[in-house]
């Protein structure tokens, strides 16, 4: 069990707290919802159609995966562990990292097959760029704490 703390949502930057919560309320009410859709006109814009569209594609691509992904209910205040890593694999995407996407993406899904995730990710992220909306990356240094005593690599 890993001593790190879990990350609290008010800490979120607004692109990183809108795909936590829409992917919460997507899977746990339906993505027809019309809270949904009145937070894709405010995160997207004129464009929230297209956003809309890049959104089913990464929950079908993420749908795919081979292994079940964990997400908290929505409103509930800290991120599981799969949150933060879609939180990583986000932020690669807008970036256009995809070195790092795939990695990310291959712990998520539980298979190599990650094109179809990459391409509706950088779609998404895009959109959300385009509308003033980023994902916050750490650098290399402080994404990763070692732990010398007790020997344990702890990812944040």
């Amino acid at each position: 069990m890993s001593d790190v703390a879990p990350i609290d949502i008010r800490t979120l930057s607004y692109a990183e707290h809108f795909i936590t919560w829409v992917l919460r309320t997507a899977v746990a009410c339906a993505p027809e919802c019309r809270m949904i859709h009145r937070e894709f006109c405010h995160a997207f814009g004129r464009r929230n159609a297209e956003g809309a569209q890049a959104f089913e594609g990464v929950l079908l691509a993420l749908a795919k995966g081979e292994r079940p992904i964990t997400l908290a209910r929505p409103g509930h205040i800290h991120l599981t562990r799969d949150e933060t890593s879609l939180m990583a694999l986000f932020a690669a995407a807008q970036a256009r990292d995809e070195a790092r996407f795939c990695a990310h993406a291959r712990w998520v899904l539980g298979h190599d097959r990650t094109a179809a995730l990459y391409d509706a990710a950088v779609c998404l992220t895009g959109l959300l760029y385009g509308n003033g909306h980023v994902f916050r990356t750490l650098p290399p240094e402080q994404a990763m704490v070692i732990d010398v005593q007790a020997r344990r690599l702890h990812v944040v």
